[in-house]
């Protein structure tokens, strides 16, 4: 019977022996769209493959063209705990002496 030590060691050995260099491709970019540089005959495909997918919209949603969407955000409020508040002069009855001694008028 052969040991699982012998196994692991034999494992191991067919593992480093298969890791080789690996080099990959450089990544090229193939644009689809026509108007972007990709394939003239893929304007029939891409734009019967739009009107397929229009079909399935209801009436009132027919393909988009009424203008910009109605997007309403709510209000973003940030708690910053008083910080970039400005801060409010000191009054005339405020004691404005650091020293801690009294103020004379």
């Amino acid at each position: 019977m052969v040991s699982a030590r012998i196994l692991l060691g034999l494992g191991a050995a067919a593992l480093l022996a298969s890791a080789e260099t690996v080099i990959a491709g450089d990544l090229v970019y193939k644009p689809i769209i026509p108007a972007f540089g990709g394939f003239a005959d893929n304007y029939g495909y891409l734009l019967g493959t739009a009107q397929i997918q229009n079909q399935y919209l209801p009436p009132s949603e027919s393909g988009g063209g009424g203008g910009a969407p109605d997007i309403n955000f709510p209000p973003i409020v940030i708690d910053l705990g008083g910080v970039g508040t400005p801060a409010t002069p000191p009054t005339a009855a405020q004691n404005t002496n650091t020293a801690g001694g009294a103020v004379s008028n």
